[in-house]
């Protein structure tokens, strides 16, 4: 498989899945909609919660390249090296919330979660200062590759190319048990179903300019996962302000396909790339456990009988999640690393009571 086509199967796949979860959710929120009017006896009413929210994630910022710079006419041999590690952004998020509410012992929700965001970080170049330089060698470590500068005329590059990025959503239908409750006061338990899915990939390209380099197009791509999900859910109020918090845990089981593929190729940069020297490919299934525990924070406040607004935060820690293989310098292809990643995020809350 070239290395267009491989992005463009990525892209493709991811904004199908994106494209699916929306359409699922709209869907999932007409049927609620269609039951709780049809069981209006049964019941005391509905709610209907959006969180939109700026997200940023932590601890997935991967080494990429090593800088090393050296200085062979000191006594001993000078090496000093840096790295250059991934940057994820901060991106939009959203967060629903759909619960049935009726007067029997059990309630019952669906709940759901989309956040995509960028990973980048600005370009690398470098060269030998020469012979009489402070440094009159540098040399570029990615992954598998190195690249070195022995005169200034030897330029090293590195760029993030586009489509590096992370995509995760999740949908929960749960059932609620009100352990505790007061006109001021509330504990549940919640117990469910969880489905999601993580997609993480990583494009770049490091070479000597207009001489040769290597693109990396890599991934760790999730399919559709699903496991159990536990919570406690507790409320209280004071005065027209309402506080609400959540703590829970879910484990998403399912396979993730690791992908790695280097494409040397001569002469300047292109994407794709052109004269291509040589390439490497390497694809492996395996099993995946994403153990996800999440606290959530609201503070709401009524404008009327039937909307609040307020303040939400929220964080969400995804355990031993798969990073694309073959991307931190000197490393195996068939490696499988593993990074503990925290999304946290805050923004708006706004409440729908039907």
């Amino acid at each position: 498989m070239t290395y267009e086509r491989c992005r463009t199967t990525e892209r493709t796949r991811t904004d199908r899945r994106l494209r699916l979860v929306s359409g699922t959710i709209c869907t999932a929120m007409m049927a609620f909609a269609g039951a709780t009017a049809a069981n209006a006896q049964d019941q005391t009413g509905w709610t209907l919660l959006f969180e939109p929210m700026v997200m940023d994630g932590f601890g997935h910022d991967q080494q990429v390249l090593n800088i090393t710079e050296i200085d062979s006419t000191s006594s001993p041999t000078r090496a000093t090296s840096r790295p250059a590690s991934l940057n994820t952004e901060a991106g939009l998020a959203l967060r629903f919330e759909l619960e049935w509410n009726r007067s029997g012992d059990w309630d019952y929700g669906l709940d759901g979660f989309l956040f995509r965001a960028s990973r980048g970080r600005p370009a690398r170049t470098a060269a030998s200062d020469g012979p009489s330089g402070p440094s009159d060698q540098v040399v570029f470590d990615a992954w598998n590759r190195s690249y070195g500068s022995s005169s200034p005329d030897e330029a090293l590059f590195f760029d993030v190319l586009g489509d590096t990025d992370i995509a995760i959503w999740t949908i929960d239908a749960y059932a609620i048990r009100t352990l505790m409750g007061s006109d001021e006061r509330r504990l549940r338990l919640i117990m469910g179903v969880r489905s999601g899915d993580f997609d993480n990939d990583f494009h770049g390209q490091a070479g000597i300019q207009d001489v040769a380099g290597s693109f990396y197009d890599t991934s760790s791509n999730y399919d559709l996962m699903m496991g159990p999900l536990l919570g406690i859910s507790g409320e209280t109020s004071s005065g027209s302000n309402t506080f609400r918090g959540y703590i829970g845990q879910s484990v998403l089981f399912g396979s993730a396909q690791l992908t790695h593929t280097t494409t040397d190729f001569a002469g300047p940069p292109t994407d794709p790339p052109t004269n291509v020297s040589a390439q490497e490919i390497f694809s492996r299934d395996i099993d995946a456990v994403i153990p996800i525990t999440e606290f959530r924070l609201n503070w709401l406040r009524p404008i009327n009988e039937r909307l609040s607004l307020g303040i939400a935060a929220n964080v969400s820690i995804w355990w031993d999640v798969s990073v694309p293989p073959g991307v931190v310098p000197a490393t195996e292809a068939d490696r499988s690393n593993e990074n503990t990643i925290v999304f946290f995020g805050v923004g708006a809350a706004l409440k729908f009571d039907f």
